[in-house]
């Protein structure tokens, strides 16, 4: 199982933020991190925007998770599972500041 599997193993975003720290410790401190949940074929996703502190660790990081960049930031998409509310089609979730 690679590191994006892993983290769709988190059933909501509590999970999926300790779980992207635990993987980011690897590579360094994460400088910023953003995060839309959205509702795409009747599953929940997470689509994650990060910053590490270093640029030469975030290479690093991409290539671990398979993913790019988008507008200057790491983005790759996470399926969290089925809704279990029938809240907004998406939404920022909020993260305290990691600097």
């Amino acid at each position: 199982m690679n590191a994006l599997e892993e983290l769709s193993q988190c059933p909501n975003i509590a999970t999926l933020k300790p779980a992207l720290q635990r993987l980011c410790e690897k590579f360094g401190r994460i400088a910023s991190l953003d995060v839309l949940t959205a509702m795409h074929e009747g599953r929940r996703q997470a689509i994650c925007f990060l910053r590490l502190v270093s640029p030469e660790k975030e290479d690093a990081l991409m290539k671990t998770l398979g993913v790019g960049r988008f507008g200057g930031e790491i983005v790759f998409v996470v399926d969290l599972g089925v809704s279990e509310d029938a809240g907004p089609s998406s939404q920022w979730a909020q993260f305290e500041d990691y600097q």
